[in-house]
C-alpha cells in the first residue's frame, strides 16, 4: 500500500470535503476519490459516509486516524534518522525555466562543491513540486512563480531583466513567440504590449520558445537581457519586465547539509544576476 494513501485519508478526514482535501494536496478530485477507495479496499471496510452535503467518518474511519498519523510521524522520523548519514540524499526540483536561466550551471557546481551529497534533480510545473513540498519527498524548488505552502518558506532569490529579441530582417514584434516567464510578466506584458496577445506561438518553455525563433525568417521574443543569442538582436524598445527565481524549502528542516546548499545556491544564483 502506498502510504500516500493514509496521507489523503488524513487530509480528507481533515477537512470532510473531497474537493477541498484535493485542492490541499494539489491532486484531483477524482485522484483523491481513487485513493480512498482503495484504502477502503485494502481495510475491507467503508472509512467515510458520504452523504449529499457532508462526508464523516464511520467507526472503522475513526479507528484509523491514530494508526495513519503513526505510521506518517514513523516514515517521517526514519527519515530525519537517515539524513544522518555518510552520504546525504537531497532532491531538487525546478520548474523548467527556472533551470534554464541560471540552475543548470549552478547544481554542476552544487555537485563539485559538495562531493559528499548525492543530488537527484527533476523538471516539473509548478502544481507537481507544490504537491511534492506538502508530501516532502523533496526538499527545495525552485520556481519564478511564489509557491504559498504551509510549512514552507519561499523567498525571491533572483531578479532577471528581459528584453525583446528578434531575427534582423524583423519589424518590431513582428511574429511575436510569448514565452510565459510568469503570470505578472505575462500580465505586464499584455497590458504594455497589446498585440502580444495574438503572438503566434505560446509556451512555457523557453527552449521551445527560442527553438521556434530561431527556426524562423522572423520574430521576436522576450529573453533574458544578459543572454548570448546568436543570430538575433535586441530590440530598442524600452520595456521593465523582470523575472524572479523563487527557492522554496520546507521550514525548520535542521539538516545541515540541505542548509548549506541552499545558502551556497542562494549566493551563486544571486551572483549572477546582480
Amino acid at each position: 500500500m502506498d502510504i500516500r494513501f493514509l496521507s489523503t485519508f488524513l487530509e480528507v478526514a481533515n477537512t470532510r470535503h473531497f474537493g477541498k482535501a484535493a485542492d490541499n494536496l494539489y491532486l484531483t478530485q477524482s485522484a483523491v476519490s481513487a485513493r480512498i477507495k482503495l484504502l477502503e479496499e485494502y481495510f475491507n471496510t467503508a472509512l467515510f459516509i458520504r452523504n449529499r452535503n457532508s462526508i464523516q467518518l464511520t467507526p472503522a474511519g475513526e479507528q484509523l486516524i491514530p494508526y495513519a498519523k503513526q505510521l506518517s510521524a514513523k516514515l517521517l522520523e526514519a527519515k530525519q534518522a537517515l539524513n544522518h548519514k555518510s552520504v546525504r540524499f537531497l532532491s531538487v526540483a525546478t520548474t523548467p525555466n527556472a533551470f534554464y536561466l541560471s540552475l543548470d550551471k549552478i547544481l554542476c557546481e552544487v555537485a563539485h562543491q559538495f562531493p559528499e551529497i548525492s543530488l537527484r534533480t527533476d523538471l516539473g510545473n509548478t502544481e507537481l513540486l507544490s504537491r511534492q513540498l506538502h508530501e516532502r519527498t523533496i526538499d527545495m524548488a525552485f520556481t519564478t512563480e511564489p509557491l504559498k505552502l504551509d510549512n514552507v518558506e519561499t523567498s525571491q532569490i533572483a531578479e532577471i531583466p528581459l528584453r525583446f529579441f528578434a531575427k534582423p530582417n524583423s519589424q518590431e514584434l513582428e511574429e511575436y513567440v510569448h514565452i510565459e516567464w510568469s503570470h505578472k510578466v505575462t500580465d505586464n506584458v499584455y497590458q504594455q504590449f497589446p498585440q502580444c496577445r495574438n503572438a503566434r506561438l505560446k509556451t512555457s518553455s523557453y527552449q521551445i520558445g527560442l527553438g521556434q525563433l530561431n527556426s524562423s525568417e522572423k520574430g521576436c521574443t522576450l529573453l533574458p537581457e544578459t543572454g548570448s543569442y546568436p543570430g538575433l538582436v535586441k530590440l530598442d524598445i524600452p520595456c521593465d519586465f523582470n523575472v524572479r527565481i523563487y527557492l522554496n524549502v520546507i521550514e525548520n528542516n535542521n539538516i545541515e547539509e540541505l542548509i548549506a546548499v541552499v545558502k551556497f545556491i542562494t549566493n551563486s544564483v544571486s551572483a549572477i544576476s546582480s
